[in-house]
């Protein structure tokens, strides 16, 4: 294949790095930053034995430094497809790869760029930096353990997919912990324990109920009020036994309004509501520890920022019009912020993000690549 930057995304959707395999595409990514003769290149354990890659090219001076930004980890694939995942191809204008959606293109197209550079013999006034994260299912712990590293910018562009719309805006998230909690007993003796289960049924429709009267200032980005998921629910031992706890946990997907802190007040507020009435329920409300990895905050930032005018002109570098449009879900913007970064997102892909033969068009490919590298030829200079 005569082609060095469709073989580069081929040679990364060929590695698996399903969420908590990371390292090999890693380390891929960084020998082939070293053979291109980026400056500094450097693994980086986010979590044990999960390296992010980090790699920056020196600019000659004078110019802002742009991070581009993208994850390595990948969702479990679905039994669904009808090809081999790890095995890439193109047709009908689309290529085909597991993870490429969410989001190997973007990463790929980033990292596609950055040899453009290297190899270019010329280099911008301001760094690059490439931060392909792992662990950014945790909350971005990939993003913050690079940026502790010394992998910083003045700016930075994030590739989540949005079918290379720019997103300035996206939605927050609560992942809580319900726990409801009885007294053990034997069915023939069930009067003398208490089922948690039960008690946890008032609880679920109070949240289902709750999800639509949550207090939230609408977005003109983000229709809707907050989204709420039931996600597991797991209760007893036996079935000849009462059970004496059950949990629940969810998902909130929340609006820039409104905080994730709050929410879990409101929800503490709502079951002390329900106690009043029936005082067996005892339970208590907590954030996963996924969610407490790295907290997902919503974000948001000016369309006027210099950040968004740079990257919506290297849209218009590619013949398209920019589109702006809000992002349903949560990405690493957040700890670029928490360290000072401004950073917009653009990249290629469309809903549902991750399924079954999951695929991206070739022509979105191609083009963020020239959005990223118009991109730094206008901030880095």
């Amino acid at each position: 294949m005569n082609d060095p930057e469709l073989t580069l995304l081929f040679d990364t959707l060929a590695i698996d790095s399903t969420w908590g395999k990371e390292k090999e595409l890693a380390e891929f990514m960084g020998s082939q930053m070293e053979t291109w003769g980026v400056d500094d290149v450097e693994l980086v354990d986010s979590m044990l034995g999960r390296p992010s890659v980090g790699g920056r090219i020196r600019g000659t001076g004078g110019g802002k430094s742009l991070i581009l930004n993208g994850h390595l980890d990948i969702y479990e694939m679905s039994p669904d497809w009808t090809r081999d995942p790890f095995k890439p191809g193109v047709e009908d204008g689309r290529i085909y790869g597991g993870g490429i959606a969410d989001m190997k293109a973007a990463t790929t197209a980033a990292l596609a760029v950055m040899r453009r550079i290297a190899t270019s013999g010329e280099r911008p006034a301001g760094d690059v930096i490439f931060q392909g994260v792992s662990c950014h299912f945790e909350g971005g712990v990939g993003t913050r353990s690079l940026l502790e590293a010394g992998f910083t910018a003045d700016g930075a562009i994030c590739g989540e997919p949005t079918d290379n719309t720019i997103g300035t805006v996206h939605r927050g998230a609560a992942y809580l912990k319900i726990t409801t909690f009885g007294k053990q007993a034997h069915t023939s003796a069930k009067e003398m324990g208490l089922n948690a289960i039960e008690t946890m049924e008032p609880i679920l429709r109070a949240m289902r109920e709750l999800e639509g009267v949550m207090p939230y200032e609408p977005h003109p980005d983000l229709p809707g009020g907050p989204n709420l998921n039931i996600g597991t629910i797991r209760g007893g031992t036996k079935h000849n036994q009462v059970p004496d706890r059950c949990e629940m946990t969810c998902d909130i997907r929340l609006l820039p309004s409104q905080d994730p802190y709050d929410v879990k007040i409101q929800v503490e507020q709502m079951i002390g509501d329900l106690k009043k009435s029936d005082p067996r329920i005892e339970a208590s409300v907590e954030f996963s520890d996924h969610w407490l990895s790295g907290p997902r905050l919503p974000y948001e930032i000016d369309r006027n920022s210099p950040i968004s005018r740079i990257v919506a002109d290297a849209v218009r570098q590619t013949g398209e019009s920019p589109v702006y449009q809000g992002i349903q879900f949560w990405t690493d913007m957040v700890p670029l912020k928490q360290f000072g970064i401004p950073s917009v997102n653009v990249g290629p892909g469309t809903p549902p993000y991750s399924w079954a033969d999951e695929w991206v068009e070739l022509a979105k490919y191609r083009q963020i690549i020239e959005i990223y590298n118009n991109a730094v030829n206008n901030w880095c200079s």
